[in-house]
């Protein structure tokens, strides 16, 4: 087989959607969609949610040591496969270990949910078992945007998440959606967002700006007036407020290839947090003179 026939029997979808930071990181499927689908802003509820079989898992992890190439970290695909039972986790790292021994490093994407359903003893002995990183989906700091959007965790609920994570060793990354508050919302979104962060450590920060989806509650809050989007601009404005008000001891890689819709930022925090400032400075000004 060429690689190529490889790669289409791996994966159920014609897309994949590892986070940037996972882009040389190899990739084996082992759920679909999202285990929770109820947020408003968020298209992926249509796909559904399944988890792969374990003899299916074990025919893709074959599949893909034959394109792994020695690479020695591993991103778990899906939106949340973090959700899965501790024991069913443990049991593909083993056969992961088993049959990729080039793997040091696996990562994943997880709900704070995911997190609180497990026990320290559990997130410790995921840790030793080889998870090294979370993608946490934060989505903001306000518990009135969280609750606008129903994403079923407070705050609170994410804070505490982050705390267990902390505790036992594995590394987080966290996503923030710049617009989530809409126009009523956005100071408030981008205040509690950067104070959050700030209480945390996290090891990247990857901004995507809010889309309306068709089909979506979002875009009929949207029809009905219940809520109303910022333009790129207004939205540019509300990150910047928000990276002006974090405040990081420890580096931190931040990341927004959605700004004004055709724009990449990308900076070390707190290093180069100014020079990051400056930049969306000028890009606020000529985007202000192309629009008088």
């Amino acid at each position: 087989m060429t690689r190529e026939e490889i790669f289409a029997q791996m994966y159920s979808t014609e897309e994949v959607y590892p986070p940037p930071l996972e882009a040389k990181s190899a990739l084996l499927e082992v759920t679909i969609g999202c285990s929770y689908r109820k947020c408003r802003f968020c298209d992926f509820p249509r796909d559904g949610f399944s988890i792969a079989s374990m003899s299916e898992i074990a025919r893709k992890i074959e599949l893909l040591r034959l394109v792994i190439d020695g690479n020695p970290r591993l991103h778990l695909l899906g939106c949340n496969p973090f959700c899965l039972h501790t024991q069913q986790l443990l049991s593909i790292l083993g056969m992961i270990h088993d049959r990729l021994p080039c793997v040091r490093e696996v990562s994943m994407y997880a709900r704070a949910d995911d997190v609180l359903k497990k026990s320290e003893e559990e997130l410790t002995l995921l840790a030793q078992a080889g998870i090294t990183d979370l993608h946490i989906g934060l989505e903001s700091g306000s518990n009135a945007v969280l609750a606008l959007h129903e994403k079923g965790e407070t705050a609170e609920d994410i804070e505490a998440a982050l705390y267990a994570l902390e505790k036992c060793g594995i590394h987080y990354h966290l996503t923030a959606i710049p617009g989530l508050g809409g126009r009523e919302l956005s100071m408030e979104h981008a205040v509690k967002t950067a104070a959050l962060i700030s209480r945390h450590v996290p090891f990247s920060i990857w901004c995507i700006m809010l889309k309306v989806w068709p089909n979506t509650p979002l875009a009929q809050m949207v029809a009905d007036g219940e809520f109303q989007p910022l333009t790129p601009l207004e939205t540019l404005r509300e990150e910047r407020e928000m990276v002006s008000r974090i405040q990081l001891n420890m580096p931190c890689l931040y990341v927004d290839s959605t700004v004004l819709q055709r724009c990449s930022i990308i900076a070390m925090l707190p290093k180069q947090k100014e020079s990051m400032l400056k930049q969306m400075d000028q890009l606020i000004a000529q985007e202000e003179i192309q629009q008088s």
